[in-house]
């Protein structure tokens, strides 16, 4: 059995891969900080070191250093994970025998391929086709999931939210799954019992949970399943939301509206430290923006000015045309005279004229 040893600062993301590894048939060792790692790495010389760049007590840098000059440990393979690094901060590592540097948010697949790779083992992943995004929007979090149910993405799933709502401090989520284009297969059972199973290690009790889907399959299995029966299942958006809001929850929303951005705004600059992605490498577009071609108008309804202004500045070297609105009625007026639109960013969460009575 293979060892691989995660020196890490987060206890969160130690615990989601040794977790996801040991799945695989490795043995995994943790480590809380750099000087920890690096009396682990001598005491135990694992086969693999999976280390982030930034450590506490003891840099990556040193621990490299440390290990070149001991030649029973010396080689052993060390991928390195971090956000941003400098190109001079790359060719320090390569020149130290970094085998692998993989950019955060990293991506599950990308990090199975190193492991492979380095380890010289076979690792069966589940290719089952799956858009699987995880994001919070005031109290609730969204989870959207299309085409099907594939099984590293699910257990990736539940370290993503569980990283939103420590980001975000929220103490009693309410969580929406939204399945669309799903054909639910026998062998879809259990890992969409995998999936609420891991859901409902979030919430206080089942009522905080709504699945929006049309699938009358995955309604009639849930419905005569002992655990997850208590979960209901919507087909239309609004009662979805009225289920985990009703009235006076949106009203309290839309009153507390201004404090939830402004926690938004101040943590934004944290949304940068998510360190896997949900999405696989080779999902991943090629195509830049500006490579799309053609006259792209995009509508922008949000009553928060700087959100209109962030997706302004984020579409600007396009040349498309960006058309802001500052509440729900604004853009159905609009919608009267000019139907010409190509992309809607939609706030949910609006005075006068909320996204749900939008769409």
């Amino acid at each position: 059995m293979k060892s691989i040893l995660v020196i890490n600062d987060s206890s969160l993301l130690r615990s989601f891969l040794e977790k996801q590894l040991k799945e695989y048939g490795f043995e995994v060792l943790q480590a809380i900080n750099g000087l920890d790692g690096w009396g682990k790495i001598r005491q135990l010389q694992p086969d693999l070191i999976i280390m982030d760049y930034f450590l506490t007590r003891k840099s990556s840098m040193e621990i490299l250093k440390s290990m070149a000059d001991d030649p029973n440990i010396g080689s052993i393979p060390v991928v390195m994970t971090s956000s941003k690094l400098e190109k001079k901060q790359v060719m320090e590592l390569a020149q130290m025998g970094v085998q692998k540097i993989l950019n955060k948010p990293v991506r599950i697949d990308a990090l199975l391929e190193t492991l492979t790779e380095l380890l010289h083992v076979a690792i069966e992943m589940d290719d089952t086709p799956c858009i699987l995004d995880a994001h919070l929007n005031d109290q609730i979090l969204f989870v959207e999931i299309a085409r099907g149910f594939n099984r590293e993405k699910i257990n990736l799933l539940r370290y993503k939210v569980a990283e939103l709502i420590k980001l975000y401090s929220v103490p009693d989520p309410r969580i929406l799954i939204l399945m669309t284009d799903i054909e639910f297969r026998s062998e879809d059972k259990s890992k969409l019992e995998i999936l609420l199973e891991e859901i409902m290690g979030f919430v206080r009790n089942p009522d905080r949970i709504r699945i929006l889907t049309v699938s009358e399959e995955v309604k009639t299995y849930l419905s005569k399943h002992i655990l997850l029966r208590e979960i209901e299942v919507s087909k239309s958006l609004e009662e979805a939301m009225d289920g985990l809001l009703g009235i006076k929850g949106m009203e309290s929303l839309t009153a507390e509206q201004d404090n939830v951005q402004d926690m938004f705004f101040s943590a934004k600059q944290d949304i940068q430290k998510e360190d896997f992605q949900l999405n696989f490498q080779k999902e991943v577009p090629q195509e830049s923006l500006n490579q799309l071609g053609g006259k792209v108008r995009i509508a922008v309804v949000d009553d928060d000015m700087i959100v209109r202004e962030i997706i302004r500045n984020a579409f600007s070297a396009t040349g498309w045309e960006i058309v802001p609105f500052a509440n729900g009625v604004e853009f159905v007026e609009k919608l009267e005279t000019d139907k010409s639109f190509d992309l809607l960013f939609l706030d949910l969460i609006m005075p006068e004229m909320n996204g749900f009575a939008v769409l």
